[in-house]
């Protein structure tokens, strides 16, 4: 269990410090954790051993579909970035579905994007803004494109760098789950 702990952090430090130094979260940090992450649970737990909760390869291909399904919707539209996408996935190859590790690092992680995303409007000045932004992607069926036929210059989206929260997200989650069963 070690290897998964080990390999999950370097994941997650690597991709911290490009997301804050570049804005950006780079396919080596992702895809190398998402590949590794579902070798070493097929290496702990063969295809199946231990069941859907269990650490092997089934309970990473679980919780990485389950990644794909929830966070598709605001990928397609344009509310998070690729780079983030391929971390969640890193982190559900990772950790897998043992002990519902990826339930928790998800709700954990969009908890912290939450609290990141209004302490970022705040220190901007724009809350109301950024509340009415994000009714309008909830219940809109377009993307967060800017709207075109305006007079006014659009203004600068506020950005968050998201993999901050998945990686505070994830290591509440080892945490909670993870540490206890060590």
């Amino acid at each position: 269990m070690l290897v998964r702990h080990c390999l999950l952090f370097a994941v997650l430090i690597a991709s911290v410090y490009t997301d804050l130094a570049h804005g950006k979260i780079y396919n080596w940090s992702t895809l190398s954790g998402i590949l590794t992450g579902l070798l070493v649970n097929f290496a702990l737990g063969g295809f199946w051993d231990g069941g859907w909760t269990g650490a092997n390869l089934g309970s990473s291909a679980i919780a990485v579909g389950l990644v794909v399904l929830i966070v598709a919707w605001p990928y397609l539209r344009g509310g998070i970035a690729g780079g983030d996408v391929k971390l969640m996935l890193a982190v559900a190859a990772i950790g897998g579905f043992h002990d519902y590790f990826i339930i928790n690092a998800l709700v954990y992680t969009a908890l912290f994007g939450l609290l990141m995303a209004v302490l970022v409007l705040i220190w901007r000045g724009r809350l109301w803004a950024g509340v009415k932004g994000a009714v309008r992607f909830t219940f809109s069926a377009g993307s967060l494109q800017a709207e075109g036929g305006s007079e006014k210059a659009p203004e600068r989206r506020i950005t968050v760098p998201y993999g901050v929260a998945v990686a505070i997200g994830s290591v509440v989650a080892w945490y909670l789950v993870e540490l206890p069963a060590a």
